[in-house]
């Protein structure tokens, strides 16, 4: 026969409270689960613009950094249809802005001969 000491029943049927280590540890995995959320709620309700039905998106990356280049419409065509006289520094940039035209349908002008 197995005796209980005096109120060992009442010690074991409460809660046990959280130390502070236990605290920290579910507190920061809660936060590292809020912020995951956060990462893919923003990642699925972003969207990115794409070349199609007359706009184009281009990117470019240049020495001093990077910019994105974004025209509908007749902004577009005019871009697409100038001739591209730009800098040799500027090939792949001219490469993209070629290849973003003919995604967005648009007629592209050939490259002038030397």
């Amino acid at each position: 026969m197995l005796i209980i000491p005096t109120g060992h029943f009442a010690e074991i049927s409460r809660p046990r409270k959280l130390r502070v280590r236990e605290r920290w540890i579910v507190g920061s995995s809660i936060g590292l689960l809020v912020v995951i959320a956060v990462a893919v709620v923003i990642a699925l309700t972003s969207v990115q613009r794409t070349s199609r039905n007359g706009c184009i998106d281009v990117s470019a990356a240049t020495v001093i950094g990077g910019s994105e280049l974004y025209r509908c419409g007749g902004q577009a065509r005019a871009l697409c249809s100038q001739p591209q006289t730009a800098p040799a520094a500027n090939v792949s940039f001219q490469r993209a802005l070629a290849e973003a035209c003919r995604k967005a349908g648009l007629p592209v002008s050939a490259p002038p001969s030397p």
